[in-house]
């Protein structure tokens, strides 16, 4: 039997408070002495002694954990998703296809990543004796790579790939609402070209490593803020968490970006609002916009140097050549082709990334290592070269708690 015992010491001759013992044990046998008077009339306590069985602590019991069922989506009338490609033999090249609903010989298929990008169609739909269907693919090859999964769908004109989007939209919806009310932007994931190729940069990453193209990267599919965060909406932030609001941010206009924070108050600004930093590959991807270049097969990220045509950037880009303060984000010209802006010069943005060197990088150089963040973007303070998309600046000199050379934008990943 299990008993919750309680073993109290009465102080009787002073006031003094109860010590109360909480044991939670298994008793075998108990003895009461009864309490008495002694012979110089002073109370002797009662006791009670136990005899506690040995073995192992008993265990505590568990808490139940809640359960989650997340909610189904009504699917978009007019619109039917057939089913998924799990996975392409890369030898005989025969699809593996997860079918919701049987397809229909002869008819035409879309083939959808799941950004929810048309890659191509399935033509020439044909059931086999087996139950399998076979199809022809008319658009690139390496859409339909083994484990690649992509969306098989029935086509309608009237909607797009993935059925909770109507057509025209460029990105999926967002599902949560950000504290911060700020427009965020859908960076599909893929691949893209990082680093620059000067040897005695930050941003070295070499172009070829054991035969194969070293500065490829592919980055999961993510959200990132439009702009960077704005004194109106950092001012917003240190109102509501109660904090003290500088003097410097009073009478300035409230679309200019926030400057000169350190780190730890641009993470905890992003944490507020539900999101994160972002990280240095997320930052350079959303620079780089949707930059094609085709190699064969292959489609990769051009290798440009800033978010907007180089020819143009020592004009739209807001750099210590042609400015001496930061510019409203309202009326900044460097929009990118993902919609983003600020991305090349007005305030440098910190990123969640450490300073450490690229993979295949023989660069040695004593900032590497867990003790600096990687600063992007560059500046109004900085020239137009420390403003192109691959530039790494090393932010925490002194100290990540000091070092106020830095704005931000925030991410998330959901």
């Amino acid at each position: 039997m299990r008993f919750l015992v309680i073993l109290c010491c009465f102080l009787a001759t002073f006031a003094v408070e109860a010590i109360t013992y909480r044991v939670t044990a298994r008793v075998t046998s108990y003895r009461i002495i009864p309490g008495r008077v002694g012979p110089d009339r002073k109370i002797i306590p009662g006791v009670m002694e136990l005899t506690l069985a040995e073995g192992p602590e008993m265990p505590k019991p568990e808490k139940p954990r809640p359960s989650y069922t997340p909610p189904r989506r009504p699917p978009s009338p007019g619109y039917e998703v057939m089913g998924r490609v799990s996975r392409i033999d890369p030898v005989t090249h025969v699809a593996e296809l997860e079918i919701d609903t049987p397809l229909v010989s002869n008819n035409t298929y879309r083939i959808i990543n799941d950004a929810g990008e048309v890659m191509g169609t399935a033509q020439d739909v044909k059931a086999t004796s087996d139950g399998h269907f076979s199809f022809t693919f008319d658009g690139r090859k390496r859409v339909l790579t083994a484990g690649r999964r992509v969306i098989l769908a029935r086509r309608d004109s009237g909607f797009s790939a993935l059925a909770d989007r109507p057509r025209g939209s460029s990105e999926p919806a967002l599902r949560f609402k950000p504290k911060d009310e700020v427009a965020m932007l859908y960076i599909p994931e893929g691949i893209f070209i990082l680093g620059g190729q000067q040897s005695d940069a930050l941003h070295f990453i070499p172009a070829q490593r054991e035969g194969k193209a070293g500065n490829r990267v592919d980055v999961a599919a993510f959200f990132i803020d439009q702009h960077e965060v704005t004194l109106g909406q950092y001012i917003r932030y240190l109102t509501e968490t109660r904090q003290r609001i500088p003097g410097e941010y009073e009478n300035r206009d409230a679309d200019l970006p926030v400057t000169h924070v350190t780190f730890q108050e641009a993470e905890r600004y992003c944490s507020w609002t539900g999101k994160r930093l972002p990280t240095e590959l997320e930052w350079e991807k959303a620079a780089r916009g949707v930059q094609i270049v085709t190699s064969g097969d292959e489609t990769y990220t051009d290798e440009r140097s800033y978010p907007v045509p180089d020819e143009h950037a020592a004009e739209r880009c807001v750099t210590a050549e042609n400015a001496s303060e930061p510019a409203p984000v309202g009326k900044l010209k460097d929009r990118n082709a993902f919609g983003i802006v600020g991305m090349c010069g007005n305030a440098a943005e910190w990123t969640s990334s450490w300073l450490l060197p690229y993979r295949g990088s023989t660069l040695q150089d004593e900032r590497f290592g867990k003790r600096y963040k990687v600063i992007r973007g560059g500046s109004y303070e900085h020239s137009l070269e420390h403003s192109k998309s691959y530039v790494r600046l090393a932010g925490g000199i002194p100290s990540l708690s000091r070092d106020r050379r830095a704005g931000f934008r925030c991410a998330r990943s959901d």
